[in-house]
């Protein structure tokens, strides 16, 4: 017997292992009923569905009360039938632990069991039947049981077999339902949208349109295609998906709308530079006839791919069919551009696969433009053909050499930088490794294939005449000039990384210098490597041969054997790297480091100078030290800057001008730019004490003061000469002291030190205003105080004038009176030796009129108030004639030119221009009155009208731009392209004379 209380564990296992829950009925089996024995009726409850614990305790007192009711008729017919009564009796306390033990089954948390109904019995006991059997299993109970199990059938568990496989089938087949709608969702909406393509196509009714939907029809392809060939998307899938179909659909409409769109305009423009090409006379052919046959070449064989499918190259025809595609689209350049690049070489990369997509080629055109190529090319494209094809085999087994690869160890990060690669073929590893080999095996053979454009029916159409020493020769040397051009090309190209602090400086020079972690000498070392390819190696044999020799020979054989190793076919451009690195031809030489430029004496002189600026940068008051260093270079002295900018330009000059680019980028602009570092705070200093010390009393001195303004105040002479004095004045004091090492006297002009610190970035970094102004002044006083006190001497003549009868000029009490007679010179000395007399004034008489008077002006500047009216005509080199004449007001001076005129350069007021007024004339001056000036040196008195609103300026130095280590740009026209290079080499070659036809 189980527990009562594992009853339920029992059940549940039992449940489980048959995967079955059936139904379940509960029979309490209590008392006798000695009466009827096995007959005992059946007495209980059945229950349709689960019932909580008081209907199931209601059921059972009703059960109760039925049973006293049946007991009470059955005592009276047999007073020991009280089984009825008996059990009536017990449901009273029975009822209620049944009802709640029933109702645990029913809500057993782990598996409910269905309980359908409770049922009782009555023990068995020994006799007999009235039927005659004493088998407890014939009770009418069991019969009832086995009855109502048959109509109560139970169910299935979840972990059925059966169960499961349903749930996973109807799983599947939900999911896959699901599937087949989403696909067919999508593939109806992309098969909508191919078919939109197609009826956009139809309807364009323009050229413009035509090929906007010939894109979107292409796209669609594109979209289908992509999907068949490489992946398509899970939910278009299901059995639904039509990509492959609706693809093989499209390329009908596609190669139908294309035709007239793209081939047949290439095919019309090709053939017709066909006819020109075969109508070209081969007489004589210059370089533009032979560039017009390589063009034609091009287009001939783009023409034979068109008709050969399985000859075309996708690459190589797409640019050719962009250029050839002269439509009248009527659409913008760039739009033009966009489409051709997105059509044809749709159009192109498809060609191979659609052998209907052909054209029919004219073998008239064909055939003419062969013989005109042949004709033309000759022996030079065939060696250009072998040399190609040379290329092509290599490929690109060979990687790309990066700045990366060529400094590798290194870190080249805030010290060079450059995007640009060296192509594998053109490598050192690409040489030894194939191109050396194929060079040999193509001049043994003297010839190249048969070439199919220009046909394969003669071989002396496509074979070479030259011999397989002269072709190897040419194809070496053919070869040797594209490796050193894309060498100089990459190295050319390397920028030096920014360095706008001094710390940032100095960390830059302590990489460069730096001798096991260097950047820079790591990369000079591969690029002299490089720069080896092509030597000639003595073997093993040789050099022992040469050892002994050397060991056992004479001293007067010591030359002999210590001869320089064969040059290499880069020695001429690779020379000067090769030189300063210090692995130049000679194998016996002394290193390059011992001669005057070298790489390592070049970084010795930047570790110098990286530790002389990380003294300064080091120091409590670095700006300070910065200063005074800057400021000595200024003055003239020498330092650790001048001295290394000085040699790394003296490197990067014996480099050439093929390396100019690289030798400023690695080697002077580091430096100049560690120099910048201490020059800008210096030229802030200076331009703060060029503000503090001359600008500041000048401005004191002569503000709102004539000639410098438009006043009636006057300038101080003796104040000028303080500041103007050749010898001892404030401003030469000022720039001999503090600018000696970047500005120079040269004859009367200051010009910028070409040497030195000043060269190159000292020269602009002058303000061109400084300059110009403190030339102009250097002008005046050099001629204004010659004899130290301000004087000019020169000589008046008086030129007659028609209508004029008499004059009298009157200069700082010096007259010159003239009456028509004999014109004569007078010596006039500005200014006199009487201050009171100071004063100008010009009186005339004309044959009408009686005496004027005017230009009466008094003080100091008088005459140039005077000069000024004039205007000023050269006569020669020191003859001048000023006339003074009243001039309309449409003539007259405008606003803000006496001022531009007054700060120019003197250089350019000698020039010999005439100079108009630069004030109004009075308007009673109608006739003209004319003196002749006559200069001892200069322009004399005149030269003082270029003080007329002079302003100093109050800087000395310019902001200087962030420097770039960008190449410097020679000075000559620009280097010709690579392709402009290659048809003059071709060019070279002994090409018929002609001219192309129009």
């Amino acid at each position: 017997m189980v527990d009562r209380s594992h009853r339920g564990l029992h059940l549940a296992r039992i449940t489980e292992l048959l995967r079955w829950s059936a139904p379940v009925y509960v029979v309490d089996v209590a008392g006798t009923d000695p009466v009827h024995r096995i007959n005992t009726p059946v007495t209980g409850c059945e229950f349709s569905h689960p019932l909580d614990a008081s209907a199931i305790e209601a059921a059972m007192f009703k059960l109760r009360d039925r049973l006293a009711d049946r007991s009470v008729h059955q005592l009276a017919a047999n007073g020991n039938d009280g089984y009825a009564s008996e059990l009536s009796m017990r449901l009273d306390t029975r009822a209620k632990p049944l009802a709640r033990w029933i109702t645990g089954l029913s809500d057993w948390q782990r598996r409910p069991l269905p309980v359908a109904g409770v049922f009782f019995a009555p023990l068995a006991v020994a006799g007999v039947s009235a039927s005659g059997s004493s088998d407890p299993a014939r009770l009418p109970l069991w019969r009832y049981l086995a009855t109502a199990a048959s109509h109560t059938p139970g169910r299935r568990t979840f972990a059925h077999p059966v169960t499961v496989y349903s749930a996973i089938a109807l799983a599947l087949i939900g999911l896959w339902t699901i599937g087949m709608l989403v696909s067919g969702t999508n593939n109806a909406r992309e098969v909508m949208l191919t078919n939109e393509s197609l009826q956009a196509l139809k309807r364009a009714s323009d050229t413009p349109a035509r090929l906007r939907a010939l894109l979107g029809l292409q796209q669609r392809i594109g979209l289908h295609e992509a999907r068949v060939q490489e992946h398509t998307p899970l939910f278009t899938r299901f059995g639904l998906n039509h990509d492959r179909a609706v693809v093989n659909a499209l390329w009908t409409p596609y190669a139908r709308a294309a035709k007239p769109l793209l081939v047949s305009p290439v095919q019309q423009d090709i053939e017709g530079q066909l006819v020109d090409l075969g109508q070209m006379s081969t007489a004589e052919v210059d370089t533009q006839s032979s560039q017009m046959a390589q063009d034609g070449q091009q287009a001939l064989k783009t023409y034979l791919m068109l008709a050969e499918p399985q000859r075309a190259d996708p690459a190589f025809m797409t640019p050719q069919l962009m250029h050839h595609w002269n439509l009248d689209t009527g659409l913008r350049p760039g739009e033009k551009l966009d489409l051709s690049a997105r059509l044809l070489g749709f159009w192109a990369q498809h060609f191979p696969a659609h052998p209907d997509w052909r054209i029919q080629p004219r073998e008239d055109l064909v055939g003419n433009a062969r013989q005109t190529l042949l004709a033309i090319i000759g022996v030079k494209n065939s060696e250009d053909t072998i040399y190609q094809g040379i290329l092509d085999s290599v490929g690109r087994k060979f990687p790309d050499q990066t700045l990366a690869s060529l400094t590798a160890g290194t870190d080249t990060r805030g010290v060079f930088s450059t995007a640009a690669t060296v192509p594998g073929v053109f490598t050192r590893q690409a040489w030894e490794g194939s191109i050396e080999a194929a060079i040999d095996a193509a001049a043994k053979h003297n010839g190249v294939a048969g070439n199919w454009v220009l046909g394969n029916n003669g071989g002396s159409q496509a074979v070479t005449a030259m011999t397989p020493d002269a072709l190897r020769a040419a194809l070496r040397a053919h070869y040797f000039a594209d490796y050193a051009e894309h060498w100089q090309d990459f190295m050319n190209g390397i920028r030096c990384a920014a360095a706008p602090t001094l710390p940032a400086a100095v960390g830059q020079l302590r990489l460069i210098a730096d001798a096991r972690q260097s950047p820079l000498i790591a990369l000079m070392k591969s690029l002299a490597w490089q720069g080896g390819a092509g030597v000639q190696q003595a073997s093993l044999s040789d050099a022992l041969v040469t050892k002994a020799q050397n060991f056992f020979g004479k001293k007067d054989d010591a030359s002999q054997a210590a001869q320089a190793a064969p040059a290499g076919p880069l020695d001429a451009a690779f020379g000067p790297v090769l030189k300063l690195v210090g692995q130049s031809g000679n194998s016996n030489a002394a290193p390059a480091a011992g001669s005057e430029l070298s790489l390592e004496r070049f970084t010795e002189r930047v570790m110098t100078l990286r530790l002389k600026l990380q003294q300064i940068s080091d120091s409590a008051d670095a700006d300070d030290q910065a200063r005074q260093v800057a400021q000595a270079l200024y003055q003239g002295k020498g330092s650790e800057l001048s001295d290394t900018l000085s040699y790394a330009r003296l490197v990067a000059a014996s480099l050439g001008e093929q390396w100019a680019g690289m030798g400023a980028a690695l080697f002077v602009a580091p430096v100049t730019q560690a120099t910048r570092t201490v020059l800008v705070p210096a030229e802030a200093s200076l331009n703060d004490a060029w503000r503090q010390t001359i600008v500041a009393a000048w401005n004191r001195s002569f503000a709102g003061r004539y000639p410098f303004a438009n006043t009636s105040s006057e300038a101080s002479l003796p104040e000028l000469a303080r500041f103007l004095r050749p010898q001892g004045g404030l401003i030469e004091s000022f720039l001999s002291t503090q600018l000696a090492g970047a500005l120079q006297l040269q004859g009367d002009r200051w010009v910028a030190v070409s040497g030195g610190v000043g060269a190159g970035s000292t020269a602009r970094a002058f303000d061109p205003a400084f300059l110009s102004a403190i030339n102009t002044l250097q002008q005046v006083a050099g001629h204004l105080f010659a004899q130290g006190e301000p004087q000019y001497v020169f000589a008046l003549k008086p030129v007659p004038t028609p209508g004029v009868t008499d004059t009298l000029l009157t200069l700082d009490g010096q007259t010159l009176h003239y009456y028509n007679q004999m014109e004569t010179w007078s010596t006039i000395t500005w200014p006199a030796g009487e201050p009171q007399k100071s004063g100008t004034r010009l009186e005339w008489q004309t044959d009408t009129a009686g005496i004027n008077k005017g230009f009466e002006f008094s003080g100091r500047w008088a005459l140039v108030r005077m000069l000024e009216r004039a205007r000023v005509e050269p006569v020669d080199s020191a003859t001048y004639q000023v006339t003074w004449q009243a001039k309309p007001e449409s003539a007259g001076p405008k606003s803000g030119e006496s001022k531009a005129d007054g700060l120019a350069d003197v250089a350019a007021q000698v020039a010999q221009e005439p100079q108009e007024p630069l004030a109004s004339v009075p308007a009673d001056v109608t006739h003209p009155l004319r003196y002749l000036i006559r200069t001892d040196v200069g322009k004399g008195p005149l030269e003082l009208l270029a003080l007329r609103g002079f302003t100093l300026p109050t800087r000395i130095f310019v902001e200087r731009a962030a420097s770039g280590a960008k190449a410097p740009q020679p000075s000559g026209p620009p280097p010709l392209p690579k392709a402009a290079l290659a048809a003059a080499k071709r060019a070279a070659m002994p090409i018929p004379q002609g001219q192309v036809p129009q």
